[in-house]
């Protein structure tokens, strides 16, 4: 679960997530959501919805696996600004995330233009627990 808040110059989030996967499928609805293509909720279901067994669906396709670590906070902060500008910066070069598996992400061809430039440090406040509490904000 997602929602964005208030925030004076970027535009800034809060995540709360029962695991890593679901954290990256939040991540990478947030990306959607501001891209410059329109994405209605069913379309973003439907591509985290995607089954693996389709050969056809991994033709062309980059799998990127995210060592996202959660021994700590600090760590946990390092590694998941890193993925989540590593996203950033595939989209910018043309790939489209299809869909999340455990912590990678698989992406295809596909160019969209994205709002935001990059996760910020700025504001970015973790709790670890049972789940995955999270706010951050994006450069746009």
């Amino acid at each position: 679960m997602f929602r964005e808040i208030d925030h004076t110059a970027d535009v800034a989030y809060e995540i709360i997530a029962k695991n890593l996967e679901e954290l990256l499928r939040d991540v990478i609805s947030i990306l959607l959501e501001n891209s410059e293509a329109i994405y209605f909720e069913s379309d973003l279901s439907g591509l985290f919805n995607q089954q693996m067994n389709k050969l056809e669906s991994l033709q062309n396709s980059i799998k990127k696996c995210y060592n996202i670590d959660k021994s700590d906070s600090e760590k946990f902060i390092d590694s998941f600004f890193d993925a989540v500008n590593d996203m950033i910066s595939k989209i910018d070069r043309g790939y489209f995330p299809m869909f999340v598996e455990e912590t990678c992400v698989y992406f295809s061809q596909r160019r969209i233009t994205l709002r935001v430039k990059a996760l910020t440090y700025h504001g970015l406040q973790v709790k670890l627990g049972d789940e995955i509490s999270l706010r951050m904000v994006f450069d746009i």
